[in-house]
């Protein structure tokens, strides 16, 4: 495929077009809406597929290549890495250049340090999709999205004990007052990570002992995966555009924010593949592109779910009409509409695809 096809494959795809419908549809005022019930089902549909094709999936690779579990434990580490790493960044770039007050900057750092599960799970996707259209050549594995935790629960423990430790500064206290296991609690128990973790752990065990089973649920999953996505991204969209009104209030550093909101995902991510493009030449064969792309929507995503209940509870100073629409207005709309495609552009070309 040339680089116009890959624009256009990368851009005009079902899952992709449904989200800017949403966004559309709210900015025509369409009286369309999906009932929150049915809007939590279907992340919940989602979370458990991905988790339950990434345990399968992990075991069958490292049966047939036992090394591959050298490259897990080395993402893995690498994972917890920038997440904190880009949490902490994150934060600095938001108070020093968007001049965001200190617990908005760094409730900002936990938003971008944390996973988004949506963004995840439409990487997963595309990447399935390649790795089914090239059957032959390595592209995307399907464990990869078990890093999800290693980067999203680290992310948040800095930017909150970070922080917390920056208000004190600022207040000249002299103590930080961090409860850590009710972080940890609603960072690891969340929606999300806790049902990526549990699935995963649920498709490994059953792909050992009882792989006939899991094939049968996996068809029921993989079966109603995209049309699934292609409806919760819909109703992302939807929500995304509602979002974008509670910007206002930023005056006149929004068009900082609306730049970094942009600039450092795409960034973040960009690290992300360079990592695993090292961990690819330290030991090829084993990470496709498919693989780093991925890696690049778990470090350049934003998250919406477990960042903002963590920072209500651990960082109450900051206003969630800031971080909140950041990351689904600004960040995850940029992410789906031009972040996939150019992640998937440099991965194809790092990997010679």
């Amino acid at each position: 495929m040339n680089l116009v096809d890959v624009i256009l494959a990368g851009f005009f795809t079902p899952v992709i077009m449904f989200f800017i419908l949403g966004m559309v549809t709210t900015l025509v005022k369409s009286d369309l809406e999906i009932p929150e019930a049915m809007s939590r089902s279907m992340a919940i549909f989602l979370m458990v597929a991905i988790g339950l094709r990434g345990g399968s999936r992990a075991v069958q690779a490292i049966k047939e290549h036992p090394e591959l579990l050298i490259v897990v434990t080395m993402v893995a580490v690498l994972a917890a890495i920038l997440g904190v790493l880009i949490a902490v960044l994150t934060a600095t770039i938001m108070r020093k250049v968007a001049k965001l007050r200190t617990a908005d900057a760094w409730a900002a750092g936990g938003h971008y340090g944390a996973v988004s599960s949506a963004t995840l799970a439409l990487a997963c996707s595309l990447a399935a999709e390649a790795q089914k259209a090239a059957p032959d050549q390595l592209i995307y594995v399907g464990w990869m999205p078990a890093m999800y935790p290693f980067m999203d629960s680290p992310a948040l423990l800095a930017a909150i004990i970070v922080g917390r430790i920056a208000l004190a500064r600022e207040a000249g206290a002299a103590g930080v007052g961090v409860n850590v296991g009710k972080v940890l609690h609603h960072s690891i128990f969340g929606l999300a990570v806790w049902l990526l973790i549990s699935s995963l752990i649920i498709g490994t065990l059953t792909q050992i002992f009882s792989p006939n089973d899991l094939r049968d649920s996996l068809a029921f999953f993989d079966g109603m995966f995209r049309g699934v996505l292609a409806l919760f991204l819909l109703d992302m969209g939807m929500v995304a555009a509602r979002r974008l009104a509670a910007l206002r209030e930023l005056g006149s550093r929004l068009w900082k924010v609306v730049l970094l909101a942009w600039a450092l995902p795409t960034t973040w991510g960009f690290l992300g593949i360079l990592a695993m493009f090292a961990v690819h030449c330290a030991l090829p064969g084993l990470v496709g592109w498919g693989d780093a792309f991925v890696f690049a929507a778990i470090a350049g995503g934003c998250s919406y779910i477990s960042a903002p209940i963590a920072m209500k509870v651990a960082m109450p100073e900051a206003n969630p009409s800031i971080s909140l629409p950041m990351a689904l207005a600004l960040t995850f709309p940029f992410n789906v509409i031009v972040n996939m495609t150019v992640w998937q552009i440099v991965c194809r070309a790092l990997w010679g695809a």
